[in-house]
């Protein structure tokens, strides 16, 4: 398993461009029309990140209100083995959910209340909303 953040950003877009203009990422993927600003895939040689607008992490809010700078995406070999072994060992997290991005997913939240996501690529339809 790796593990990639995700940066919630006010202006995905502006934010490529300064991973890109000043620290040299290249662009992997784009979703230009996700959300007020987009998500994009970025990586440096060994780092890779993605960043995702604050619009499309809303889901995700604190006690305050406030939505975390930071989800933490992890690529498990078995998101469905991993789920069920998270289940098992008493912690709660999201249904699994076949996003429109061809990924199957689940999200929870640490003892310290960072979000963790979980995703495997799929070819299953998304699940409906």
């Amino acid at each position: 398993m790796y593990l990639v953040p995700m940066l919630v950003c006010d202006d995905v877009q502006e934010s490529i461009r300064f991973y890109t203009e000043v620290l040299g990422f290249k662009v992997d993927g784009r979703l230009d029309h996700v959300g007020r600003s987009g998500w994009a895939s970025l990586n440096n040689g060994r780092s890779s990140l993605m960043l995702t607008s604050a619009h499309s992490a809303a889901e995700f809010r604190d006690a305050t209100g406030r939505h975390p700078q930071a989800l933490y995406y992890f690529y498990p070999d078995d998101v469905v083995a991993l789920r069920d072994s998270v289940i098992a060992k008493g912690y709660a997290c999201s249904e699994l959910a076949v996003r429109f991005y061809r990924m199957k997913e689940f999200e929870m939240t640490d003892p310290s209340g960072h979000v963790l996501v979980f995703g495997q690529d799929t070819d299953e339809p998304p699940t409906p909303e």
